[in-house]
Parts: C-alpha cells; structure tokens; sequence
C-alpha cells in the first residue's frame, strides 16, 4: 500500500516555495519516517497557499499532518510562526486518526539555541512527534512532565535572555496563569504555551489576553484550539478593560488587574520573593508600595491618573505571603533608600522570627528606579520611620 502525500505548492508570498522546497528526497525521507516504507503519490493543492508550512501523509486509515522547518533559521521566530497554524488546523481537523509532527528540511542557521529548545519541548509537550530531530542534534530533548519544571526553564530562559519576555506562566494553589501578548509573533508563543500547558496541569488554567489595543486577541483559530482543550478559561484585559472595571467599582481601594501583574513580570521577572528569595510561585503576591487605598484617597488625581498609578509595574514588588502581610502592616518597612526596617515595639522573640526570616537587609539596585523611589516616598509619607531600625542580618 502507498501513501498519499498532499501539499500546496505556494507560499503566501513565493509562488512554488515548496515544490523546490519538497525535493523527491526530501519527501522520501518523510514517507520513510512517518510510515515506514517507501512507496507514496504526490497530490499537489493548489486551492489556496500553503498555511502551517504542512503536508498530509495518510496511511492505512492515518492522516499525518507534517510541519515544516524553515530552510532558513535567522531568530528565535523562525520556530513559531508556521507550527502554531498547523496546531490550530490539526485540532480543527474532526478526524480521529490523525497525528502532528515536526520534520527539519535541510536548513542553514542555528536551529538549536536555548530558546529553541524551549519550543521543542514545548512542542513535544503539545504532543508533536519529531520526524528526524536525531539527524541534527545529538543530546536528548524530553516533553515537559509538570508545570513546574516548565515554569522554572521559562524563568531561566526569559533571564538569560530579556527579549524572550512576552508571555508569563504562573500559578496559585487553585489555578495556573499564562499572561499571553496577543499581536505579532508573541500570538504565536501564546497558542503554543497554552496547548503544550493544557496537556500536563494539574489544575485549572486562565488564560489571559494581553491587549494592548482594545480590540486585539489571540486570533480566532487559536482561540477555537483553546476553547476545545476544554480546561482553558479565556479572560480578555488591557489597560482600558481593567480601567473600565475600576472606575465602575463603589469601592475603589482594592484592584484586582491582570494587567498590574503582568507589569510586574514585565519589570521584574517571574515571581520570586524580594526579601526572603522564595520562589513558590503559589505563595508569591504582587505587593504595592503606594497602596490603592492610599491612591484612591488622594484628592488631586484624576480617575485616570489614580489608575495609572495603581496598575503601574514600578508601583510593585514580588512578596511571598508572609512578607505581603508583615509589609501592609507596617511592621517591616523599607525607608526612601530601599532598606528593610523593622517596627521597634516589637518582642524580641518577633524581631528574632524576622531577622531569621528576611535574608536580603535592602533591595535590589535593579528595582529602585526613579519612578519606583517615587511610590517608595509617597507611602513613606504616612509611615513611621522614626520609631523603627535597620534589618541587620
């Protein structure tokens, strides 16, 4: 029996981009990988162009939906952009027999940078075969097993390098959080991360479009993916949305923002405790320093204003739960040069839990800008630096 290898010759810009893209070794090697012999037909589509960078395999009763590499690999886009598309195409795809994989063509460039691995094992973590990933690189790739391991190779990632940035995944005891950019090629990571997240959690996921205009969202075919994984909830935010939420509160001395926190990723990197080190993402809390409460009472700011104040990634730390409660309480306070101070009418026996548990007596250079030494004075204004001491750890 032969297999039937269906493809679009043309790409969106380059008419016949994959007839000499698929030479006949080319699709031989294919043919061998996905069914294990050698004899197949060739049906060329030429309906529309080629999306997803894809061609059908089908089989004895088994439709393969393979994705291309790029023949030239110039960035760390260079991985996102078609695979995402063939995703969405494979999961709208009603067929039951069906499987997706990833074949390397013969490339130039490095396919295999840390950010490129990244998306190999998110890719494999999605449930994405590759064909002949063994061809060019030796070491072992794994899927990811649990989100936290995902988290912390995200986290190094994105802090080894910065342009790597434009999506957060989190998580609370009750819920995992991908802070997804929904324009340009972050729409790309953004699908990626929540199918390969969707097929290993262990708890609910919201999932929130960050909009940086009113009306952006992750395109409509991601959005159809999402919905059928079935334990992704969609939450749309940007800065008007979150505003609009505000403004019609009674009560305007609390905010609860997607936006606030994606700031914070955005400013400081993923959860990790600014006074202790803990990075529990479930116990670290989103802190700010000129309170809402402060800010809502301030009679010379504007509704806007007042909420650019209080979204602002500068106007923030990362907490953990025990730091959160002892800094809104005033019982740790940090003066206008970042040192940790300790309130001095407490017992000895506080003052000993607190030493022992606070193991950076002052912030990091990298957190005081000057906007941020600005909240730092603001609610200094109504706090009692006099009557307390330096942290000596």
């Amino acid at each position: 029996m032969e297999a039937t290898i269906t493809y679009r010759p043309d790409a969106q810009k380059t008419p016949g981009l994959f007839d000499r893209i698929l030479t006949r070794e080319v699709l031989l090697d294919i043919c061998q990988h996905v069914t294990g012999q050698s004899r197949f037909r060739v049906v060329k589509d030429r309906s529309t162009y080629n999306r997803g960078r894809l061609l059908l395999v089908e089989y004895e009763g088994m439709l393969n939906y393979v994705s291309l590499s790029e023949a030239s690999i110039n960035g760390r886009n260079s991985s996102l952009q078609s695979v995402p598309t063939a995703i969405n195409m494979f999961y709208a795809d009603q067929r039951l027999n069906k499987r997706l994989c990833y074949y390397f063509i013969p490339h130039i460039g490095n396919a295999f940078t840390d950010y490129h691995l990244f998306v190999y094992r998110l890719l494999m973590t999605a449930g994405v075969d590759f064909l002949n990933i063994g061809n060019y690189y030796q070491q072992s790739i794994l899927p990811y097993r649990t989100i936290d391991d995902l988290i912390i190779d995200r986290r190094e990632n994105q802090t080894s390098n910065s342009s790597n940035n434009s999506s957060y995944v989190s998580k609370t005891s009750d819920k995992i959080q991908i802070y997804a950019k929904t324009y340009g090629a972050s729409k790309y990571e953004s699908t990626l991360l929540a199918v390969a997240i969707s097929h290993i959690a262990d708890r609910p996921i919201d999932l929130f479009n960050i909009c940086e205009q009113d009306l952006t969202r992750l395109p409509q075919a991601s959005m159809n993916t999402i919905e059928n994984l079935g334990n992704i909830s969609m939450h749309y935010t940007s800065l008007f949305l979150d505003k609009r939420e505000y403004l019609q509160q009674t009560d305007r001395t609390e905010l609860r923002s997607a936006s606030y926190l994606y700031n914070l990723f955005n400013r400081l990197g993923s959860k990790k405790c600014a006074l202790c080190g803990c990075e529990i993402p479930e116990i670290i809390q989103g802190a700010h320093i000129w309170g809402v409460a402060q800010i809502s009472r301030t009679s010379n700011l504007d509704d806007d204003t007042r909420f650019n104040h209080a979204v602002s990634g500068h106007n923030g730390l990362w907490l953990c739960q025990n730091h959160h409660k002892l800094f809104d309480s005033n019982i740790i306070m940090l003066d206008n040069d970042g040192f940790v101070r300790i309130k001095d009418s407490l017992v000895t026996d506080n003052v000993a839990f607190i030493r022992n548990t606070t193991f950076k007596p002052s912030l990091d250079f990298r957190v005081m800008s000057d906007e941020f030494k600005g909240y730092l004075a603001r609610r200094n204004e109504t706090v009692d630096l006099i009557h307390s001491q330096r942290l000596a750890v």
